[in-house]
């Protein structure tokens, strides 16, 4: 703590953990008694510097935290898409100091109106980190995380749903007439390889190894590369793309889009509840009908762990019983 006299005033400074805290007062005595409760603050965690903190609003810390980690982030886009739509929510207007549990209930209520539990819930995680992030590396002046005081909504239960076979090839007819042209393409390889979306859509064709029939998936959920096997079909349709510019299989005009066209495929399938994560549920499913093991599976899907095979690869209970004559015959 230091000290000195500027412009008629006393100026407090204190550096703590490369950061620097300063404040001016009238009196000495005034800035000494600030100075020796502000690094107790400090040490305890609990410092706030008001004058900074009263004049930020959410929306403002959600773009700094935007711009922190943009470039950490696999689709930026879509974080900066989320980000956008919170802004102009009565929630994002809201000054830091006022942002408390009762405000984002509030906010958490309102949006599960129109949205589903877990689109809300990442809408909750997304200001909760935002906050995390701005107390750690931004210096915003925050100690207390709002988001800890309200009930989270609770993720549905993990899904089931499998296509039959007629209803598979029905979706992928569907797909023929759509905006997005390589949309039969890319919802047969979703089923082929059990690759995620986002997956599916950074591969290059440099990834494919047309002689070992494999491709490298780079960017994954978990950050770690993987090798996955390419079926006769698979190969079939990636040999089928066109060759681009860019070197990618797939190019999209952003997720947004490719749902409205996607869910158009799936209305005119004449299919309900089911969704493009649902086709790795279908692939999972399907090579577990045909023997695969858990561990190769786990392989293929990028999955770390067995449990989360059991709730991807959902085999009928007429395979079963399919298996069971065989077995008995």
């Amino acid at each position: 703590m230091y000290i000195r006299r500027r412009a008629k005033k006393y100026e407090c400074l204190i550096r703590y953990k490369g950061a620097r805290f300063q404040k001016s007062f009238e009196r000495k005595a005034s800035a000494v008694r600030w100075g020796y409760k502000a690094i107790a603050e400090l040490e305890a965690g609990t410092y706030v510097d008001r004058d900074k903190l009263f004049s930020m609003q959410l929306k403002e810390l959600l773009v700094l935290f935007y711009e922190h980690v943009k470039a950490q982030r696999r689709r930026p886009k879509n974080l900066k898409y989320t980000i956008d739509m919170l802004c102009k929510e009565d929630i994002g207007k809201c000054y830091l100091p006022q942002l408390n549990g009762v405000k984002l209930s509030m906010f958490k209520n309102e949006m599960l109106e129109t949205r589903s539990p877990t689109t809300v819930l990442k809408y909750l995680q997304l200001i909760s980190r935002a906050i995390t992030v701005g107390q750690r590396e931004l210096g915003i002046p925050v100690f207390n995380n709002p988001v800890k005081q309200v009930t989270l909504p609770k993720e549905p239960i993990h899904r089931d749903r499998v296509l039959t076979e007629t209803e598979r090839l029905g979706l992928y007819k569907a797909c023929e007439n759509n905006p997005i042209y390589f949309m039969r393409s890319f919802v047969e390889l979703l089923f082929e390889t059990l690759c995620r979306r986002g997956e599916l859509l950074d591969l290059r064709f440099e990834d494919i190894n047309f002689v070992d029939k494999t491709a490298l998936i780079r960017i994954t959920k978990n950050g770690k590369p993987r090798k996955i096997g390419l079926s006769v079909r698979a190969i079939e349709i990636i040999k089928s793309i066109p060759r681009n510019v860019s070197g990618e299989l797939f190019i999209t005009n952003g997720t947004s889009w490719f749902e409205k066209c996607f869910k158009r495929a799936v209305a005119n399938a004449g299919l309900k509840d089911f969704t493009a994560h649902d086709l790795r549920h279908c692939g999972a499913t399907y090579l577990a009908e045909q023997g695969w093991s858990t561990q190769e599976l786990m392989a293929q899907g990028g999955w770390s762990s067995a449990e989360m095979v059991k709730k991807y690869s959902n085999i009928s209970s007429k395979h079963l019983a399919k298996r069971l004559r065989i077995i008995r015959s």
